[in-house]
């Protein structure tokens, strides 16, 4: 006997919902720790693609296969889980940026390859970064923390770089930390949710102009000679 269509997707339809209740049963003896990250990551990618406003704490839950009551054990609102969200996007895009000691080379090598892999962070998560955008002391406080992260990161390679004689900036250390804070809250108060990707690349040649400023490089053309994208 065949099935039409209707029964086909009843058919469906309770299949799914055999399958997010065996996922609820099985969640239940996850860690809290292990569960609390895995809001954070779900969220993540939620709000990634439908944004802050139009993303809630149900299509997050949803996505996870478990109740509302358990999201509201870690945390109390939807902006606490987006500041959790973008404090861990922030710790990842930092993570984007190390450098492995077998890459070890020039200190203009360094700075570029920092900045492009930062920017290619960037545009892989265009959406999250875009989104960014919709909660302004969650986004003030996270971008100053990935800033200060940042910078630490970038101060010892334009020490190199002084030493080297390839950067002729004065304070390196206040340099560094001019270039990069300024540069990220720049881009992101400026940040557009349409055309992401264009104004990324458009802001690429703003980058260059102020790294050359503060940098003073020997050689200007080096600055960003592999940032295409």
């Amino acid at each position: 006997m065949r099935m039409n269509d209707n029964d086909s997707r009843r058919t469906r339809n309770h299949l799914r919902n055999e399958e997010g209740l065996h996922k609820r049963r099985v969640r239940i003896s996850k860690e809290p720790e292990e569960r609390r990250q895995e809001i954070i990551e779900t969220a993540l990618a939620v709000f990634s693609e439908k944004g802050f406003d139009n993303t809630t704490i149900q299509d997050i839950v949803d996505r996870m296969g478990v109740s509302p009551g358990l999201c509201y054990r870690y945390f109390r609102s939807k902006s606490e889980i987006f500041a959790a969200a973008s404090e861990y996007y922030a710790k990842k895009a930092v993570e984007q940026i190390e450098i492995p000691e077998e890459r070890m080379g020039s200190a203009i090598d360094k700075f570029n390859l920092q900045v492009k892999q930062m920017l290619e962070y960037t545009i892989k998560n265009a959406e999250f970064e875009a989104n960014y955008n919709e909660d302004p002391l969650v986004r003030a406080s996270r971008l100053d923390d990935v800033a200060d992260e940042m910078s630490e990161k970038m101060i010892p390679i334009i020490k190199q770089g002084v030493e080297e004689g390839v950067f002729h900036c004065e304070y390196p250390e206040n340099s560094t930390r001019f270039l990069i804070c300024g540069i990220i809250h720049t881009f992101h108060s400026g940040m557009t949710k349409k055309n992401f990707r264009e104004y990324i690349v458009s802001f690429v040649d703003f980058f260059k102009l102020i790294s050359i400023r503060v940098l003073e490089p020997e050689e200007i053309n080096k600055i960003g000679e592999n940032w295409q994208f």
